[in-house]
This record gives structure tokens, sequence and C-alpha cells, in this order.
């Protein structure tokens, strides 16, 4: 039997999200600050990157730490480098 999808207020980059999940409010506000984290070391390395390629920064390393942990990401072999944005960015 399926979980019933309680509500979650979370901020992540200064914006707040109301989510329903699965998860339990810890493990929802982990997931979210592990983001929010992601995206401030984005920040900080790229101060002039619009929120937008922040994000897709995030996700696409998110993807790969995924990728790396598990060793499939749709049929892609498990791979040893990470991805990261070039510094001249």
């Amino acid at each position: 039997m399926a979980t019933a999808q309680q509500p979650l207020e979370v901020e992540v980059c200064g914006q707040r999200l109301r989510l329903c999940s699965e998860k339990s409010q810890a493990e929802g506000r982990q997931i979210a600050a592990y983001v929010d984290r992601q995206l401030q070391q984005g920040r900080a390395q790229q101060s002039r990157a619009s929120p937008l390629r922040l994000a897709l920064m995030a996700a696409l390393t998110s993807a790969d730490e995924y990728h790396m942990a598990t060793g499939h990401l749709d049929g892609l072999p498990k791979g040893s480098r990470a991805l990261r944005a070039p510094d001249h960015a």
C-alpha cells in the first residue's frame, strides 16, 4: 500500500516551495537542503550565472552523482569523471 502524500514546505534558493511527498518531513527537508547547497556552491563558483543556469548545473551535478553512485543512468555505463561547469562560464 502506498503511503499518503504529505504536504511539505521548503525553501530552496530563497524560494518557498510547497510540495507533496510520500517521504517524511525530515527526508523532504534534507533533500531540499541538499539542492539548496548545490545552488549555493554554484553561485560561489559562478557569481554572474543566472538562476536558471545554476539550477541546470545543480540538476546535472545531482544526475552525475546518482550515475556514479548507482552505476546506471538510462543505460549509460558507470563513469569515473564528475561533470562541472568550465571555470570561464
